[in-house]
């Protein structure tokens, strides 16, 4: 692996981490508010959208915390190999990640112009965690970088497939069975 490749790793890696931690740190907090109700977070109406009743959302939230840890555990997501073995799965990913963030943007908007200065109790953390988990879809399915790897060119030829080796004295100086490729003499 080349240090770029590492880099450009290591800062997907950090990324999809942070998107968990952020995450996580809003399932935490949610559910602080619906049992406690501290007087330092925001009310529950503030946390939660009401499109699910929470006793499903919590479950699936923690599943979607799983499934987001194993996915940034994925040394080949990371690297953007999935994106270069799979470019329809990633290409995908990546446009779902857009329209999830533009229908979330739409949504802050509407949210913005019928309830004022007072929006952010009325769904805009919902909506910033929305954007957390797009960003982490973006990143997942981010296509690798123009500069591949030297050594990357050889996982293009399938197995058992050998590319033309030039002959240069192939059919002259009655070297032929000496020069062809495979023949020792």
């Amino acid at each position: 692996m080349t240090p770029e490749v590492a880099r450009r790793s290591r800062s997907a890696a950090t990324l999809m981490w942070t998107c968990i931690a952020l995450f996580a740190i809003r399932v935490v907090g949610q559910f602080e508010v619906f049992t406690l109700a501290p007087a330092w977070l925001p009310e529950m109406q503030a946390w939660y959208s009401g499109l699910l009743p929470y006793y499903l959302l919590l479950p699936a939230q923690i599943a979607m915390l799983v499934i987001m840890s194993i996915v940034a555990s994925n040394r080949r997501i990371r690297s953007g190999k999935f994106a270069r073995a799979h470019p329809r799965a990633a290409g995908a990913l990546r446009m779902f990640a857009l329209v999830y963030f533009t229908v979330m943007s739409v949504r802050l908007g509407v949210n913005l112009v019928d309830n004022g200065a007072e929006f952010w109790r009325e769904g805009a953390i919902p909506v910033a965690f929305h954007w957390v988990l797009a960003l982490f879809l973006l990143v997942a399915g981010r296509a690798p970088s123009e500069h591949r790897e030297q050594h990357e060119v050889t996982d293009d030829i399938p197995y058992g497939d050998v590319p033309p080796i030039p002959q240069p004295l192939d059919g002259r100086l009655g070297l032929r069975e000496q020069t062809r490729y495979g023949h020792a003499g």
